[in-house]
């Protein structure tokens, strides 16, 4: 996760979501924006 940029891990997380997938994989970016101390906008 480390190589990705925090615009990149944001935007996953949010297609992720989007399209429902894994909940283990959503789970694992969500730890790594809570990590790098990203905020997510409940509006995108």
């Amino acid at each position: 996760m480390k190589s990705l940029s925090d615009e990149v891990l944001i935007e996953s997380y949010y297609q992720a979501t989007k399209l429902n997938l894994d909940e283990t994989f959503i789970f694992l970016l969500k730890e790594e924006l809570l990590k790098r101390g990203l905020v997510l906008s409940e509006d995108c």
